[in-house]
């Protein structure tokens, strides 16, 4: 213990008397005075950590610190605490940020798809996720843009690292200012916890806001925090509450709709109460519109979809009464915001419909899109809005370059309600044989859109979720369109040559083909229709080559674990595709099998425990997934049960009671065809709605087309009146 040294401060003054403090052998009185400031500053510090930590953690941390506090335990102790746990946490997920996924069962990329004509074997994220390159490889420079407010990473780094395509997409965070300063819990009764609703909102617009963009963003959080009810109402809020709940992966009971303990069965009923009260003042919003949307996904979710269409009808009924599709008279003179709001809802709304009645092979909903076009992204950006992401361990921010993805699938989705239009008559017209004209010009059409696409959307560049996504739904579209051709065609025989190993990931083309050929190659049509196709087996074959490879490639850099319902859709084409595939092969086989034969086997059992292992991934955030998962399950050989069992690690079948009760659930919510048994109740696809029911039964995209015609007919016919069929 040194001297003691007396100085003077303010307190001390006033009471009229010294102030001691101890000092080292060789400190000096400043000096000490100085040390004494430091500590004081120290525990007060601590002090203001602690009372952050009670105020911004989520509820049941800031309850556990507070029972720390109340047994006795001093700030920096529990400090110590905290800052222990947030390290775990981080060495938890900080390796999960740069996980790269592993196909299970074969971990080659299947030797059918390395075709040189495939381009996405030259994009960056298959460079990254299957060659593995020791040099790094320089990603665009304009996925690593820094903001201006990141001055010191702007400094550090003048070339943005690899970011998005050495991490999950599912690893980002949202980063917006506007959720920060959000308080949702002033538009919701079902929690108070803000810093909970402002995670469920990251999720949300991290998820499917951008796949299915039923509101223009900024809007709806500027007008959450302002109080205003233009662009945000409780309906709408809980709507989208409802359902991030499904993509938020702390909620381990997300999938489970039927439990009133969950959040998201909350959130649900408040948004249905609030939107039964609109409807009982007869008054069409906006936000009502918006919410329709939201609603109806989160229906299809639970595998309610007959009852979540009948909001999207009345949401489209509303439209039409607003005259949401028309140019107002006064469209120049209305407020921007308003004029540019309501732009983007009836866009989003159209496209929504059309993405619906195209996927379930119905008539649109609506003829013609918006009267008020577009506008140029260059001229307006700030109409679509941007998602910026935050990536783990990164100092900077990546746009999701949100602008050119929504005006690219908004386009997209027009040519899609062109092709329902044609493939399955317009709205209130039967369905007739589509011309063939019609279908090269819709081909055509399709084959510009993906040459205009911008650099961020381009094959070599694509890397988010949504991007991959809308690559996948392209071609997609152009296989099944082709495939539609073969309505009516039952005189094709079956002496066209077999599937060979190098094209066996879908079904083989050949009886396809010639029926495309002898209707797309015949005399020429009366309608110009552009160029001359090409050759029609090839095309089909690049098409599926091409979708498969995405779907893989999506899986090894983002998985298969986030709630994604467009890869679920992916996920039970290819799982129907294969198995029929694998059946037909066994048939075929030689005895005993040659070693290429067994080769293209195991590449085809690799293909459906994948998609299998997938769907069950998907499952854990929807109930619909888990219903399609046992429809797969259901079908498949016992040798592949047992592959699954053995690479993809999931349970066995269920027989407990409760499995029982959910499956009687989603029988009566959703009847589906067994894939091995085709004729079962084929009259009942056999509608006006369907047509071709020979064709349906050939190959393995036919029995897609039985699944969802069936789906179509039960879930979206309109409930007649005196319906008494319980939708829970």
């Amino acid at each position: 213990m040194g001297p003691s040294v007396l100085l003077s401060d303010l307190v001390c003054t006033r009471r009229n008397s010294d102030c001691e403090y101890d000092a080292g052998g060789d400190e000096t009185p400043g000096k000490a005075l100085k040390r004494r400031f430091v500590d004081l500053e120290d525990k007060v510090n601590i002090y203001e950590q602690v009372y952050a930590i009670l105020r911004s953690r989520p509820q049941h941390e800031a309850n556990s610190v507070f029972k720390r506090i109340r047994t006795g335990d001093d700030p920096q102790s529990i400090l110590r605490h905290v800052e222990h746990g947030d390290l775990l946490l981080q060495l938890r997920v900080v390796p999960e940020s740069r996980y790269r996924y592993e196909f299970p069962f074969m971990s080659p990329l299947p030797a059918r798809l390395q075709t040189q004509d495939n381009p996405y074997l030259g994009s960056l994220i298959y460079e990254w996720e299957v060659e593995r390159p020791r040099s790094p490889v320089r990603s665009p420079k304009r996925r690593g843009k820094q903001l201006e407010t990141d001055r010191s990473a702007s400094e550090e780094s003048t070339t943005p690292g690899p970011g998005p395509y050495v991490k999950p997409f599912h690893a980002a965070e949202v980063h917006d200012p506007l959720i920060d300063s959000a308080e949702p819990s002033k538009w919701t009764g079902v929690t108070t916890d803000n810093t909970l609703l402002r995670s469920l909102l990251r999720s949300y617009f991290l998820h499917e806001y951008q796949w299915f963009s039923a509101f223009q963003k900024e809007y709806f959080l500027s007008d959450m925090i302002a109080d205003r009810r233009q662009f945000c109402s409780p309906l709408l809020v809980n709507a989208v509450l409802a359902l991030a709940c499904h993509s938020y992966r702390e909620l381990t009971d997300r999938a489970e709709f039927w439990n009133p303990r969950t959040l998201g069965y909350g959130f649900l009923t408040e948004a249905k109460s609030h939107w039964e009260l609109e409807q009982a003042g007869n008054r069409g919003k906006l936000t009502t519109i918006q919410a329709a949307i939201i609603l109806n996904i989160v229906y299809n979710l639970n595998a309610m979809v007959k009852l979540g269409w009948q909001y999207t009808l009345q949401a489209i009924d509303m439209a039409h009464k607003m005259k949401l599709f028309k140019k107002p008279e006064n469209w120049e003179t209305l407020n921007p915001r308003l004029r540019a709001g309501r732009d983007f809802t009836a866009w989003s709304l159209f496209g929504w419909q059309s993405h619906c009645t195209y996927t379930l092979f119905e008539k649109p909903l609506v003829d013609d899109p918006p009267e008020v076009p577009l506008p140029a992204i260059t001229a307006d950006s700030s109409w679509y809005g941007e998602v910026w992401l935050k990536y783990p361990l990164e100092r900077i921010l990546y746009p999701s370059h949100f602008a050119e993805f929504y005006k690219a699938n908004t386009e997209f989705r027009v040519i899609l309600n062109d092709i329902s239009k044609t493939l399955h008559g317009e709205a209130g017209q039967s369905r007739s044989p589509p011309a063939e004209s019609k279908i090269a010009a819709l081909y055509w059409r399709l084959q510009a859109w993906y040459a205009a696409l911008p650099e961020s959307l381009s094959p070599r560049t694509i890397v988010f979720t949504a991007q991959m996504k809308l690559h996948m739904h392209y071609h997609h579209a152009i296989v099944t369109m082709l495939q539609s051709l073969m309505t009516g065609v039952s005189d094709i025989t079956s002496s066209a040559p077999a599937a060979s190993p190098a094209s066996a990931a879908f079904p083989a083309p050949s009886q396809n083909v010639l029926a495309i050929s002898s209707l797309l190659n015949s005399d020429p049509p009366s309608e110009p229709t552009g160029p001359p196709l090409p050759p029609l087996q090839a095309t089909f074959s690049l098409h599926r080559t091409q979708y498969e490879t995405l779907l893989r490639l999506y899986y090894l850099r983002h998985g298969f674990e986030a709630l994604d319902v467009f890869i679920m859709v992916s996920l039970m084409t290819l799982a129907f595709i294969t198995t029929k595939e694998l059946e037909d092969t066994r048939l075929s086989l030689a005895q005993p099998p040659s070693e290429e034969q067994k080769a293209h086997i195991d590449s085809l059992r690799a293909t459906l425990v994948l998609c299998t292992r997938g769907l069950y991934d998907q499952g854990k955030s929807y109930y619909l997934s888990q219903t399609i998962f046992r429809l797969v399950r259901s079908g498949m050989h016992v040798d592949e049960k047992e592959l699954l069992r053995e690479y993809a690690s999931l349970p066995d079948e269920e027989d407990s009671a409760d499995a029982k009760m959910r499956e009687e659930l989603a029988q009566r919510l959703w009847p589906h065809p067994h894939p091995q048994a085709q004729n079962d109740g084929q009259e009942d696809v056999e509608t006006e709605h369907a047509s071709g029911p020979a064709a349906q039964e050939q190959e393995g995209w036919k029995v897609l087309d039985v699944l969802l015609k069936k789906y179509g007919e039960v879930r979206m016919e309109a409930p007649e009146s005196g319906d008494s069929e319980d939708q829970g």
